[in-house]
């Protein structure tokens, strides 16, 4: 019997890894620039090349990207990570668009935590649960 949770089956499938976009060149589009653009304004804020409001409106942008590059594979294919980051990240994203605009303040290492957190704990529920929900898509 496969796991499942709130009437989603949770299994491997061969038909749905083959719509993953987890492999080259799709994975550097969706989340290789992304990744290589948050590192690259981290380097550039700490060397005082660009301000808090510049680097916070490029690492939204970047998660914003990685969030929906992984909508995109999680309608795909099913891929359970991508199904939960899919919607957390472009939300967090959201957070970070108002904290660049001052109309809250979180600062940004929270916003940092928050991302990892999201992340690790979406592989963690793939772990359990399984690689692919058979009902791809939401």
């Amino acid at each position: 019997m496969l796991p499942s949770w709130k009437g989603r089956t949770f299994a491997d499938s061969s038909s749905l890894q083959s719509r993953d976009f987890e492999r080259p060149p799709w994975c550097y589009l969706l989340w290789g620039v992304p990744a290589v653009l948050a590192f690259a304004t981290s380097s550039a804020y700490n060397q005082t090349a660009l301000s808090i409001t510049g680097g916070g409106a490029l690492w939204t942008i970047a998660v914003a990207w990685i969030g929906i590059g992984s909508f995109i594979n999680g309608r795909s294919c099913g891929r359970v990570h991508c199904m939960i980051d899919g919607i957390l990240l472009p939300v967090l994203s959201v957070v970070g668009a108002l904290d660049v605009l001052s109309v809250i303040s979180i600062g940004w290492t929270v916003f940092w935590i928050s991302f990892f957190v999201i992340l690790v704990g979406s592989f963690i529920v793939e772990w359990a649960f399984g690689k692919y929900s058979v009902k791809a898509g939401f």
